[in-house]
């Protein structure tokens, strides 16, 4: 099960970032750093899903 990007809370500054890169891949992409079961994973997969395919 996939997660709606927009249901996940407590991670305002990781969502930015995933978001902007989306923006502008010129930024050069992001490191997403975090223990085990900050959401990382999850967040990654909820914005992959609203994104077109290539």
């Amino acid at each position: 099960m996939i997660f709606p990007f927009t249901a996940i809370v407590g991670q305002e500054d990781m969502k930015l970032g995933l978001i902007l890169n989306v923006i502008d891949p010129t930024i050069g992409g992001l490191l997403i750093t975090g223990e085990k079961g900050t959401g990382k994973s999850t967040a990654v997969r909820a914005l992959a899903e609203l994104l077109p395919e290539m």
